[in-house]
């Protein structure tokens, strides 16, 4: 695989705009947490099979990306689950999975219970464009045993895929159990980060 990197690293508890810019895209990003770390990375990685046109590559799975994906990994195995709510204020999760009226079209197309991810929502190219706004991106930690703690942290990570195949990674780390009954915006426990489209 070969892989272009541009990395910032922030570590406040303040909110920070960073600039990502790469051969295909600039795209701003503002988040406030207490541990982020935003990478911008174009790859040519491998997937056996290979993974078609309309797919990228993450953790050995071939996933579906169409107009935008929003794919979620976690660095321990455990039942992680995917939230994302769009600038309409609908949230897409296990329990509204879509594509329907209430998650804008978007799809919830891989659930991942017992393993590290990844999990994965996007929008079909067949289908209408995302709408234009801001995304909240959460983690809801459904089982993991053992439990999430200061001393048994969890690194979990956003990558945001265009169709381009620039891939924006969002991560925070977790020291405790948080979970915020699947309710996803710029105050909830859960928040990862956001992603402003287009």
């Amino acid at each position: 695989a070969t892989t272009k990197r541009i990395t910032t690293t922030v570590s406040t508890k303040s909110t920070t705009t960073t600039q990502i810019a790469s051969v295909f895209t600039t795209s701003t990003t503002t988040t406030t947490t207490e541990t982020t770390a935003v990478t911008t990375i174009i790859t040519t990685s491998s997937c056996s099979p290979s993974c078609n046109s309309q797919q990228t590559c993450i953790q050995s799975v071939c996933l579906n990306v169409g107009h935008l994906a929003f794919a979620l990994t976690w660095s321990q195995p455990g039942d992680g689950d995917i939230v994302v709510t769009t600038p309409n204020g609908k949230a897409i999760n296990y329990q509204n999975e879509g594509p329907s009226s209430s998650t804008d079209q978007g799809i919830l197309d891989r659930d991942d219970s017992d393993s590290i991810g990844p999990e994965n929502i996007y929008w079909s190219s067949s289908s209408s464009l995302p709408p234009t706004g801001t995304y909240y991106l959460c983690f809801e930690p459904y089982s993991f045993n053992p439990t999430i703690s200061s001393s048994n942290p969890l690194t979990v990570t956003y990558h945001v895929v265009r169709s381009s195949g620039t891939i924006l990674n969002i991560t925070k780390i977790f020291t405790s159990t948080l979970s915020d009954s699947y309710n996803c915006d710029a105050t909830s426990s859960t928040l990862v980060g956001s992603f402003s489209y287009p």
